[in-house]
C-alpha cells in the first residue's frame, strides 16, 4: 500500500467492514464462500418471493359451499396469489403479496451486505429472517428458509474471517 491511499485497512477491521479492495488474489476461502451464499440467498429469495406471488401457480385456494331454502348447494372455489393484490383481489393476496416484498428486501440487503463485508447488517437481516423462519414455520416460514440458512453461512464465514484478520494483525503498541 502507498502512502498516498487513502484506505486504512485497520479502519475496516475495527468497523466490521471488508470491501474486498485488496483484490481477489487477497481474498481468502472464507470471503468467497461468504459471497457464494449471498448469491445463493439472492436466488432463493426471489425464487420464494416469485412462488409467493404466483409465478409458478395459484397460492392460496379456497372453497366456499352455500344453501339456500329450496335445497340447492352452491359451491364457489378461487385461487389467489400475492400479485392479485395488485389488481384489487381480497383474501390472502395482499398478505402474500407484503411477504413477498419483505423476503425480497430482507434477502436483498442482507445479500448486498454479505457481499459488501458488512458484518453486523448481515447478521441483523439473518436473525429478522430467523424469526420470520420460526414464527411462520407452518405458512410463509418455508419460503425464508433456504434464504435464511445462506444468509447464516455468509454472516458466519465473514465473522470468522474477520477474527482471522484481527488475529493475524500486528499488535499496536
Amino acid at each position: 500500500m502507498t502512502a498516498s491511499s487513502s484506505h486504512d485497512p485497520a479502519a475496516d477491521r475495527s468497523t466490521g467492514r471488508d470491501d474486498g479492495r485488496e483484490g481477489d488474489s487477497a481474498r481468502g476461502p472464507l470471503d468467497r464462500l461468504a459471497r457464494a451464499s449471498a448469491g445463493g440467498a439472492t436466488v432463493a429469495g426471489v425464487g420464494g418471493a416469485l412462488y409467493m406471488l404466483g409465478a409458478f401457480g395459484p397460492v392460496s385456494c379456497w372453497r366456499s359451499t352455500s344453501s339456500t331454502s329450496d335445497g340447492t348447494t352452491t359451491v364457489t372455489r378461487g385461487c389467489t396469489a400475492g400479485i392479485d393484490y395488485l389488481f384489487g383481489a381480497g383474501g390472502n393476496a395482499p398478505v402474500l403479496f407484503f411477504w413477498s416484498v419483505a423476503l425480497l428486501a430482507l434477502v436483498a440487503v442482507g445479500a448486498a451486505s454479505a457481499w459488501t463485508g458488512r458484518i453486523g447488517v448481515t447478521w441483523a437481516t439473518t436473525v429478522l429472517c430467523g424469526v420470520v423462519t420460526v414464527i411462520g414455520v407452518f405458512s410463509i416460514g418455508w419460503f425464508f428458509l433456504v434464504p435464511t440458512l445462506a444468509l447464516l453461512t455468509a454472516a458466519l464465514a465473514r465473522t470468522v474471517a474477520a477474527r482471522r484478520r484481527d488475529a493475524d494483525a500486528p499488535a499496536d503498541a
